[in-house]
């Protein structure tokens, strides 16, 4: 009966409990400014994968391409979604172009990049 009691006690409690803890999701492959940064036209592929890390999508159908894809979702309130997106051109096996987030429109590999109807997935 006392078990009964302390139960019913601990449930009326429930309500007043602080919120659960909720990480926020992170998907994708990391996309900061100090590594976009150190992208140039001329590097090999395997030269990208190495500053970048390895693309988030790799389209067998269009190989001379990658896209890279970063979306941060905050679980606490007050905090915004982060989603950064970047792709990168390859012309015979050398960068040649990117679009996207941190990418200067002043830069050699923006000017080099399709236009963005043909750039976006």
């Amino acid at each position: 009966m006392t078990f009964l009691l302390v139960i019913s006690g601990c449930a009326s409690q429930i309500e007043r409990l602080p919120i659960l803890y909720k990480p926020e999701i992170r998907q994708g492959t990391l996309i900061t400014e100090e590594t976009v940064a150190q992208l140039e036209v001329g590097m090999t592929p395997d030269q990208v994968r190495f500053v970048l890390g390895p693309p988030t999508i790799e389209d067998p159908f269009t190989p001379d391409r990658w896209d890279y894809i970063y979306e941060v979702e905050p679980r606490s309130s007050g905090l915004e979604a982060q989603s950064l997106r970047l792709s990168v051109f390859f012309e015979n096996a050398a960068l040649n172009a990117a679009r996207g987030s941190f990418i200067d429109p002043d830069s050699a590999l923006y000017q080099a990049a399709p236009p963005l109807e043909s750039a976006a997935r």
